[in-house]
C-alpha cells in the first residue's frame, strides 16, 4: 500500500510540474521520468487499468488544487491547460513500458502454448491428421507416417485420403480401415473434432486415430467364441436327446434282425436301419466333442508316441492313391487325452484327402516346437509343441478361410460332410489349452498347425 501511495504522489507531482512548466526541454525531460516511473511500476506484472486509474486520479488532484485561482492567475492558466488535455502525452508515456510489457508478455505465452502444442503434434504415439474444410488432407503428423509408411508429403498429396471424410460440425468417432504405403491396411479407431470459426463456420477436422487393429481381432475373437459357446451349448443338448432316441432305435432294429428271415427285403431294409443308426451314432460322438462336454482323461504323452499310435488309424482314413508320411523333427511331452487328439488328427487327414481329391497326392505330419502367431516364449515359458497336417491339395479360398471352424459349415456336397469335423477339433484342441492356426493359398495346399503347451520336464 505505501508504494501504491508513494508512486500516486509521485506521478501527481510529475504531472503538476509538466502542467505547469512552459519550456519545452524541461516537458520532455518530465516525460522521460514518468516513463522510468512506469518501468518501476512493472514489477507487479503490466498494469494497463491500474495506469490509467492512477493517471486520472492524479489529474483530479491536480484540477482540485488549482480550482481556486483567480482568472489571469498561473493556477487558472494550468487548470485550463488540463481540460484542453495537455496531459494527454504524460499519460501515453506512462503506459507505453507496460503495453509492451503486455505485448512481451503475450507473445511469450504464445511462444510457449505454440511450442506445446507443436512437441504434442509431433511426439505423441497417437496419429493425427488435419482435414481443411472439404476433408482434404491439410498436414500430418510423424506418428502417422510411422504407422502408414506415407511421406508427410505424399499424405497431404492424396495418397493416404480417407475414402469418406467426415463433414459435419460435430464431435464423433468413427472406426476406418487404414491404408499403408504397402497395400497393407489396418484397423483405426478416429476421434474426429470440428474447429469453428467465430461465426460458427466449419474451418477444419483434426483427427486423433489409435491402432485398434489387434483389440479389433481381439474382439472378433471373442465374438467368435461366444458363438461356438452357444452353438456348443445347443450341440450338446439336441446330441443328448437325439442319443436317447438313438438308442431306441438301434435296440429295437437289433431285436427285429433277431427275428428277420436273411435274405429276404426286411432284413436288408433293417440292415439298412442299423448303418443309419451307427452313423448317426458317430455324428452324435461329434457333436459331444464339439460341445467339449466329454471331460478328456489327460495323460502325459511324447509327440512321437502319440503319432505313432494314431498312424494306422490315420493311414486308414486315406483313399489308396494318397501318401500319408509322418516326420518328428523335434518330440516333446504334451498332456493330452490321446483318443480326443486321435480325433482331431482323423478330421485334419480327412479334410485333407478330401481337398486332393480324386487325383494322388501326398498328406504330411510334422511335428516340431513352434509358437502361435510366430510369438516368442518367455523366459520361464516351456513353450509349446506344433503338428502340422499339410496337403497338396487345391488350397482353401479367402473367403472361406475364416469360416472353417463354424460349425455346420461345410464345402462338401450334402450328404458328404456334416460341418462338424473342424469344429470339434476346435473345441478339442481349445479344452487342451491350445489352439489351431490354418495356413493356405488357393492351388498351393493347405497347412493346419495345432499347437499344444509342452509339459515342463521335472527338476532334478
Amino acid at each position: 500500500m505505501d508504494r501504491i501511495e508513494g508512486l500516486r504522489s509521485r506521478y501527481t507531482e510529475l504531472l503538476a510540474r509538466y502542467i505547469a512548466s512552459d519550456h519545452e526541454i524541461e516537458r520532455e525531460t518530465v516525460l522521460g521520468e514518468i516513463n522510468e516511473l512506469a518501468k518501476q511500476a512493472l514489477r507487479d506484472g503490466p498494469l494497463l487499468d491500474q495506469m490509467c486509474e492512477l493517471h486520472w486520479q492524479a489529474q483530479s488532484t491536480v484540477a482540485e488544487r488549482w480550482a481556486g485561482g483567480r482568472p489571469g492567475s498561473p493556477e487558472s492558466r494550468w487548470r485550463d491547460r488540463l481540460v484542453r488535455g495537455d496531459a494527454q502525452p504524460l499519460m501515453l508515456a506512462a503506459l507505453v513500458p507496460h503495453e509492451l510489457a503486455l505485448r512481451a508478455h503475450h507473445e511469450k505465452r504464445w511462444r510457449r502454448e505454440h511450442g506445446t502444442l507443436v512437441a504434442m503434434f509431433e511426439q505423441t504415439d497417437d496419429m493425427i491428421v488435419v482435414l481443411d474444410d472439404e476433408g482434404h488432407c491439410d498436414d500430418v503428423n510423424p506418428a502417422f507416417c510411422r504407422l502408414t509408411g506415407w511421406s508427410r508429403r505424399e499424405a497431404v498429396m492424396g495418397a493416404a485420403a480417407w475414402a469418406d471424410p467426415p463433414r459435419q460440425a460435430s464431435t464423433q468417432r468413427v472406426r476406418t480401415e487404414q491404408l499403408r504405403r504397402d497395400g497393407s491396411r489396418f484397423m483405426i479407431e478416429w476421434s474426429v473434432s470440428p474447429i469453428l470459426g467465430h461465426r460458427g463456420e466449419l474451418l477444419s477436422h483434426v483427427c486423433i486415430g489409435r491402432d485398434v487393429d489387434h483389440q479389433q481381432k481381439i474382439d472378433d475373437s471373442l465374438r467368435e467364441n461366444d458363438k461356438l459357446r452357444a452353438m456348443a451349448t445347443l450341440a450338446g443338448g439336441i446330441a443328448h436327446d437325439f442319443n436317447n432316441l438313438l438308442g431306441s432305435i438301434v435296440g429295437l432294429t437289433e431285436l427285429c434282425e433277431l427275428e428277420a428271415q436273411p435274405g429276404t427285403r426286411q432284413a436288408r431294409n433293417l440292415a439298412r436301419i442299423r448303418v443309419a443308426g451307427d452313423k448317426a451314432a458317430a455324428l452324435v460322438r461329434q457333436m459331444l466333442d464339439f460341445s467339449r462336454q466329454t471331460p478328456p482323461a489327460l495323460a502325459e504323452v511324447g509327440v512321437a508316441e502319440w503319432l505313432d499310435h494314431a498312424e494306422g488309424l490315420l493311414r486308414a482314413a486315406l483313399p489308396r492313391h494318397q501318401v500319408l508320411s509322418i516326420e518328428v523333427t523335434e518330440d516333446a511331452m504334451v498332456r493330452i487325452d490321446l483318443i480326443q487328439m486321435e480325433q482331431v488328427l482323423l478330421n485334419m487327414v480327412r479334410n485333407a484327402a478330401h481337398a486332393i481329391g480324386e487325383h494322388s497326392g501326398h498328406v504330411r505330419i510334422v511335428a516340431d516346437r513352434s509358437e502361435p502367431g510366430s510369438a516368442s516364449p518367455d523366459g520361464g515359458s516351456p513353450g509349446h509343441a506344433r503338428v502340422r497336417v499339410i496337403d497338396d491339395g487345391g488350397g482353401i479360398a479367402p473367403e472361406t478361410l475364416d469360416k472353417i471352424f463354424e460349425p455346420f459349415f461345410t464345402t462338401k456336397p450334402v450328404g458328404e460332410g456334416t460341418g462338424l469335423g473342424l469344429a470339434a477339433a476346435h473345441g478339442i484342441v481349445s479344452t487342451h489349452g491350445g489352439t489351431i492356426e490354418v495356413h493356405s493359398e488357393p492351388g498351393f495346399g493347405s497347412s493346419f498347425s495345432v499347437f499344444l503347451p509342452v509339459v515342463a520336464a521335472p527338476r532334478p
